[in-house]
């Protein structure tokens, strides 16, 4: 078997799709199929299934992709080993990521202390609010509200994000303030698109308390705008809130916090570049603790 062929592989599990695979690996369409078809033959058994809707990965084929993932992860570790030459200096690309808000509002104001410590690390920052796969190299570090399952990540908990509710002064005056989370009644509600949002505040979702949800979003900024606005009530993080002079937090509907993690792959989280990387965010979130759960 060529183990080259294994990338291909790999791509297709990545982007669902040949013709996606084959950008990724710059060749064309014909080129990943033939590999895959050589990868088939070599193992003796199917890899993917070609359905009309496009491929389907077999059982086999995720046992193999398993196994490419772990060569996959143990070329990467070797490449940082030996680009360094034994240099101990943090040096090379860490691809970072982080909700979008996390990344504009905290994250990047702090780069420069980074590259000023660690000049020769070139940090490319993903702020989104997808979950970027760890596991399939899609980034080096993560901040994450929730621990990693995959046997080949590790994590380590930062400082709580505390949220509250908030709303505009001139809101509060013009409506007033509810008097406790059951009794939401008369009240304009500001609400993630789906399901999400900051963890501990799902109830103002509930019909039964009340509530008239007016304004939905899919980033905790765009609720702050609204409730800037005068739309409504929103639950968002502190570090979000608390610094809008037009917002005020309503005690009465509570405050809740939770888990934050910094992941990475455990085949790199000890190597100089990730780990200066790593170092910083948790000193950064320690130095903010106070901001960051409010």
């Amino acid at each position: 078997m060529d183990w080259n062929d294994l990338r291909y592989l790999l791509a297709v599990h990545r982007h669902g799709s040949l013709a996606r695979a084959a950008k990724e690996l710059k060749v064309t369409k014909a080129t990943a199929s033939r590999r895959l078809a050589a990868l088939e033959k070599a193992l003796g058994v199917k890899v993917v299934e070609r359905r009309p809707a496009g491929l389907v990965i077999t059982d086999a084929g995720r046992e193999a992709i398993s196994a490419a993932e772990r060569v996959d992860a143990a070329i990467g570790s070797l490449q940082d080993r030996l680009s360094t030459g034994g240099d101990a200096r943090p040096r090379g690309s860490v691809r970072l990521t982080a909700p979008q808000w996390l990344a504009a509002r905290f994250i990047i104001p702090a780069l420069p202390e980074l590259k000023a410590q660690y000049p020769d690390l070139d940090v490319q920052l993903v702020g989104t609010n997808q979950i970027l796969n760890l596991a399939q190299r899609e980034a080096d570090v993560a901040i994450r509200n929730v621990r990693p399952t995959h046997k080949s990540l590790a994590s380590r908990k930062l400082v709580p994000l505390g949220g509250c509710v908030y709303a505009s002064r001139l809101y509060l005056a013009r409506r007033g303030r509810p008097r406790c989370p059951e009794a939401l009644d008369g009240h304009d509600v500001l609400v993630y698109e789906t399901l999400g949002g900051m963890p501990g505040f799902e109830w103002m979702r509930d019909p039964a308390r009340g509530g008239r949800i007016a304004f939905r979003a899919n980033d905790p900024e765009a609720l702050i705008g609204a409730a800037t606005a005068g739309l409504g009530l929103c639950a968002v993080p502190c570090l979000l809130g608390d610094p809008e002079p037009t917002l005020a937090r309503v005690e009465t509907l509570g405050y809740a916090k939770c888990d934050m993690f910094l992941v990475t792959h455990t085949e790199t989280n000890r190597t100089p570049r990730v780990r200066a990387v790593t170092d910083f965010i948790g000193t950064m979130f320690q130095k903010n603790r106070a901001a960051i759960e409010g």
